[in-house]
């Protein structure tokens, strides 16, 4: 019985909302404060391996295919922009991409396991308890359930093109614009409106508002998980700055 009821996400549902807030703000501070190749490095697999106790890794291929999607579209544009305006050329060189890259993939790694391993009630509860302004703590908590609830509206109209007949690749949207803009991304802006009216409605139906103090009903304290996961993300995050202190190592000459 124990087996079988145990969470697919055993490891993260250990941890309370506020000790993975602590970890996705702990690495995107480090992240811009840092600017050696390997604190970054350091960073981005330790951040990896905390994706992966997400253990859903159809998610993390397609969250993988779509980061990098999106930086081949930018490099491209940025590659005709340096036809016309040659200085930027120098930008688009390998070592100058490496470290933007792995900022942005490292705070992904942090972001998503909090936002599919939280219930609304939850997040809302621990910001909450961090005495968070009410017009701060609720958006942000909409914010985060907003991002497994938009992937499931992207899953469900996907299932619903390939019951119609519409093949919708990489292909398909090169040729046919027009035709992935009316089948594709018009149904996901609509779904992603109203998604973000239910989070609001679902907020306010827990009987959320300014002045509530419904968190102090649901209040947690630090398990010794939760201890255990700050003194490890703790330990990282200094093994980082001594990385960038002791072996500062220019990004040009490492990628060499």
């Amino acid at each position: 019985m124990q087996a079988s009821s145990a969470s697919k996400f055993d490891v993260l549902t250990r941890l309370d909302v506020r000790s993975k807030m602590l970890i996705a703000a702990l690495a995107a501070v480090m992240t811009i404060a840092l600017s050696s190749l390997n604190s970054q490095l350091l960073l981005f697999t330790t951040s990896l391996l905390y994706l992966f106790a997400l253990g859903r890794y159809k998610l993390i291929f397609v969250s993988y295919a779509a980061s990098l999607l999106m930086m081949a579209l930018s490099v491209g544009f940025a590659s005709v922009l340096a036809l016309f305006i040659p200085s930027m050329g120098k930008s688009l060189e390998l070592s100058s991409l490496c470290i933007p890259f792995l900022r942005a993939l490292t705070v992904m790694n942090t972001i998503l396991p909090m936002a599919f391993t939280g219930r609304l009630q939850n997040i809302l509860n621990g910001l909450q308890q961090l005495k968070l302004p009410f017009i701060i703590y609720l958006p942000a908590a909409v914010i985060i359930r907003f991002i497994p609830t938009f992937a499931g509206d992207v899953k469900q109209i996907w299932e619903s093109l390939k019951i119609r007949g519409f093949k919708i690749n990489p292909w398909q949207c090169t040729i046919h614009p027009i035709r992935t803009t009316r089948l594709l991304f018009t149904p996901l802006l609509f779904r992603a409106l109203k998604t973000s009216d239910e989070l609001g409605i679902a907020a306010e139906l827990k009987g959320l508002h300014a002045g509530s103090n419904s968190g102090s009903m649901h209040r947690r304290r630090f398990g010794k998980h939760d201890i255990a996961a700050i003194t490890l993300v703790l330990l990282i995050c200094t093994g980082a700055v001594l990385l960038q202190i002791y072996f500062p190592t220019d990004i040009k000459a490492a990628m060499r």
